[in-house]
């Protein structure tokens, strides 16, 4: 680690990472999180939806466009008397700046570069020890590079998003406790500014994988869901009234942690009989290591269940089953109109996840069955760290202020 990094561990060196958005939103951003969620919009839906005249959607349009936030789009066309002229919708323009997502792991750490509709423009993985210093050291010299490969300027740079698993202080830019990788206190997201200049937004890694389903992926209109990750680690993230809900200190959704068997393994954690010891994939695989099973994956695991391994069956029932019934508790506390399982293990259309969705059915009152959709769906690799970008593309939009907004503060 270079001399001056070190020197950067100072809290007094320390350049401050981007501040969470907190508070009620202004038109502007109202009118950004409709363009990012729903797509291409008129003015007068815009209006509609945000209950304010069409004039103040045309002046906030005219400096958005003006600024090249958003740009004009024709939708199609309007038919009247067998002519037609095309709709002018509103779009953001997704080229307008770039994001950086980070996921840190306890092996590796992937990086994403993507645009504000989160499409990736390069990518890379660096197998790596999780010593802080040594991530700042290949955000900043990885940035350069996946800038390079895509032919991207610097200045069109606007934030950098970090998602790692376990207790962060948003607020403060802070890691408080991360079991898997080790770190206790590391103002990890102020060091990665102080690094490269630009502002960093720290999340836990599930919440910022639902941060990425909100904005880009399978619950784009829904208001009120739960994510539930299976990776090493069993993840859980809530969105309310349509926004993300982290509890009075940033800990909801830590289902991970919840006591499922009261003598059972030691988690990570110190105490005994957590979630994460049954059935997360990290589990899964010990408790088959335990029992003889030669796999080395969830997929093979359950390619031993398939081929009639009682073992193998029991272990997948087992994990599956504990699962099922704390999300079933889950969704009779928050009655959400989705819960989405997303599986990026590679467990597939196996034992598992077919005796996962049943324990939930059968565990939740029948009100709930008939108003809650679960579904499930695999993920690629870049995952956690398209979510990453994603809270740095969302703190982005959330905070942009248009120029009559300033100007209307500034006179107060």
């Amino acid at each position: 680690m270079s001399t001056r990094l070190s020197a950067a561990l100072s809290d007094r060196e320390l350049s401050s990472p981007a501040a969470p958005f907190t508070g009620p939103r202004t038109t502007t951003q109202e009118l950004l999180s409709l363009l990012i969620s729903q797509g291409p919009l008129s003015r007068s839906a815009l209006a509609d939806s945000l209950h304010v005249s069409r004039a103040r959607i045309t002046e906030l349009s005219r400096e958005l466009l003006e600024a090249g936030l958003i740009l004009e789009t024709q939708a199609a066309p309007q038919r009247r008397q067998g002519k037609g002229r095309p709709f002018v919708h509103l779009a953001i323009d997704a080229s307008y700046g770039f994001c950086l997502g980070i996921s840190v792991t306890d092996s590796r750490i992937h990086l994403i570069l993507t645009d504000l509709s989160g499409a990736v423009q390069a990518e890379r993985t660096v197998p790596t020890s999780v010593e802080p210093q040594e991530v700042v050291e290949i955000v900043q010299h990885s940035l350069t590079r996946l800038l390079d490969k895509a032919s991207i300027s610097r200045k069109r740079m606007l934030s950098i998003g970090l998602a790692i698993s376990g207790f962060v202080d948003r607020e403060r830019g802070v890691c408080l406790h991360s079991a898997n990788l080790g770190w206790h206190d590391v103002p990890i997201a102020h060091l990665i500014t102080w690094a490269t200049g630009l502002p960093t937004v720290l999340e836990n890694d599930a919440n910022a994988a639902a941060t990425s389903e909100k904005l880009f992926g399978l619950a784009r209109e829904t208001q009120n869901f739960t994510l539930i990750t299976l990776g090493a680690s069993i993840g859980c993230a809530h969105y309310i009234g349509g926004q993300l809900y982290r509890g009075s200190h940033g800990g909801a959704g830590e289902i991970a942690h919840s006591t499922v068997e009261l003598e059972g393994q030691i988690c990570l954690c110190g105490k005994r009989g957590c979630l994460d010891t049954v059935a997360s994939r990290a589990a899964l695989l010990e408790a088959a290591d335990r029992g003889g099973l030669q796999v080395a994956s969830v997929r093979e695991l359950e390619r031993a269940a398939s081929n009639g391994d009682v073992q193998a069956q029991s272990i997948l029932r087992h994990g599956s089953q504990v699962l099922g019934l704390v999300i079933a508790n889950v969704v009779q506390s928050n009655e959400p109109e989705l819960v989405l399982i997303a599986d990026p293990s590679g467990f597939g259309q196996g034992l598992f996840l077919t005796n996962l969705r049943h324990t939930i059915e059968n565990n939740i009152l029948p009100r709930f069955l008939r108003t809650t959709r679960i579904e499930v769906h695999a993920v690629p690799d870049d995952f956690w760290a398209r979510g990453a970008a994603s809270i740095a593309t969302h703190q982005f939009l959330s905070s942009y202020t248009s120029e009559s907004t300033r100007h209307a503060e500034e006179g107060q």
